[in-house]
């Protein structure tokens, strides 16, 4: 559905070429919540004004539904616009209109009659739970009731794709958890494709299906949420995931286990059925060793289990090494620590 060949965008910054974004392939699929992260001038939010063309790329085609964008002229373009959705970190509320105002402007940007936008404008609010703010100002509004606002005002048109630019970063831990559940019934509900920027790493696992991660303007990571948590490949990537996922010890105190305790000492990564098992038990009752539990920690992501475990086996050779191939032939990754 979105399709990124080949991007490249170059800005001038005091006369010298500046690269903002290096050779982006991506693919978006219909339906799908992807997650773009990176840190701080990383790329992401240029990439999402790529989608909507508030910027054109220097090199490459951006694809929306099989057609390019730089091929579009300005009706064309204005006419694929209104089907892209966009949630801002800020809300960008107009003080001096109230709620209902702030949700029917892109409707009466389009012309539609006023029973029209009433009823649309009402059926939003009910939908964003704000139906007794309809004649509040945003000043008289919470964080997180005005990025409802701001939601429902991005579903005025009935898009098919919403881009959100850091939509909960100014937002407190509990609302950023409703906002993002209701991104995630909207997705549900409505078959929209949600394309998400942020830097947290706590954004991508709870709601997002897929994810790219950015640095230095290159996609250095993209693929299933869930892999990538379960098994980053590049270091940026890692230590995303390591600010929700911990699994690991610090390095003295393995290097004091390793002098002192002796033994097989494993890093464990358990994933879907296997975190049920017990296998651990399992492994003390069949080879007569035993386990010392260092560390533990289980998380959700995408509505699967994914857990991790720091031990150390003792016992004899032939035993303990019987115990890591049981443990491995029951689908544990297995890490010598």
């Amino acid at each position: 559905m979105i399709e990124l060949r080949n991007v490249s965008k170059t800005f001038s910054r005091n006369g010298n070429p500046f690269l903002a974004l290096d050779q982006i392939d991506l693919k978006i699929e219909q339906g799908d919540i992807f997650g773009v992260i990176g840190a701080s001038g990383a790329g992401k939010s240029t990439l999402l004004r790529l989608i909507n063309h508030l910027e054109s790329p220097t090199q490459g085609e951006v694809i929306i539904n099989g057609a390019s964008l730089q091929s579009f002229n300005a009706a064309q373009l204005n006419a694929a616009r209104k089907n892209i959705g966009m949630i801002f970190q800020n809300f960008n509320l107009l003080n001096a209109k109230t709620v209902y105002h702030n949700v029917a402007i892109p409707l009466i940007l389009q012309g539609r009659d006023k029973a029209f936008i009433q009823a649309r404008v009402r059926e939003l609010l009910e939908f964003v739970n704000l139906s007794d703010k309809t004649d509040s100002y945003p000043d008289e509004l919470s964080g997180g009731q005005k990025q409802r606002v701001g939601i429902a005002r991005a579903l005025a048109t009935n898009p098919s794709i919403l881009l959100c630019d850091e939509a909960t970063s100014a937002l407190d831990p509990h609302t950023t958890v409703q906002i993002l559940l209701l991104l995630k019934e909207i997705n549900q509900r409505y078959g929209i494709t949600i394309v998400l920027i942020t830097h947290e790493m706590t954004v991508i696992q709870k709601i997002c299906n897929k994810v790219a991660v950015i640095a230095g303007g290159r996609v250095v990571e993209h693929g299933e949420v869930l892999s990538l948590f379960a098994d980053p490949q590049h270091p940026v990537t890692a230590s995303f995931v390591h600010t929700v996922i911990h699994d690991r010890l610090p390095d003295r105190v393995v290097q004091l286990l390793r002098e002192h305790d002796g033994g097989a000492l494993l890093r464990l990564e358990f994933v879907g059925s296997t975190a049920r098992q017990p296998l651990i038990n399992q492994v003390i009752r069949q080879y007569a060793i035993e386990v010392n539990i260092l560390f533990a920690n289980m998380s959700e992501v995408q509505e699967t289990i994914l857990g991790f475990m720091i031990v150390q086996l003792r016992g004899e050779l032939p035993q303990t090494e019987a115990a890591i191939r049981y443990l491995s032939e029951a689908g544990v990754k297995i890490i010598h620590v």
